[in-house]
């Protein structure tokens, strides 16, 4: 990861390795996101907890749904949780107490449109607090703005 992000995607699932998928492909093509990929739990809910600074755009495979969802949940930086599974029946029991930031999806071009839709309101909300701060800041200059000698 070369570039400074303010928000990232981080992966959770055992079978991220898996070169040949195209989930994996879709997720980290995009050269203008920021992707962690992790296989273990234990890794990834320090790296979690050590990037309290970045918003994190957390996705999980459902295997591993139950077990972190609780442990990860309670973070502030963790705009979305995206649970991707092949069955989101199975899940619903558990994920219910989670709804109000976790999605479930079991179709990946679902889960990937939905994320990046996310990122971006994420960015113009982002956008729209800079030019706000650039607005105050370019008239706070004209404050100090002198009259021509002469």
């Amino acid at each position: 990861m070369t570039m400074n992000c303010s928000q990232l995607i981080v992966w959770l699932d055992a079978n991220a390795n898996d070169y040949t998928s195209s989930f994996r492909k879709k997720l980290t093509d995009n050269e203008h996101q920021c992707v962690k990929i992790f296989t273990e739990v234990n890794p990834c809910i320090t790296f979690i907890e050590t990037h309290i600074n970045q918003t994190i755009f957390f996705i999980l495979s459902g295997s591993f749904g139950s077990e972190v969802i609780p442990l990860i949940y309670h973070y502030d930086h963790i705009s979305q949780i995206y649970l991707f599974c092949a069955s989101i029946v199975s899940h619903t029991s558990w994920a219910i107490d989670y709804a109000d930031k976790m999605l479930m999806f079991d179709h990946e071009n679902d889960l990937l449109r939905r994320l990046f839709k996310d990122i971006e309101e994420y960015l113009r909300l982002q956008a729209e607090q800079y030019l706000k701060q650039a607005n105050h800041c370019k008239a706070y200059a004209e404050l100090f703005k002198q009259d021509q000698c002469g």
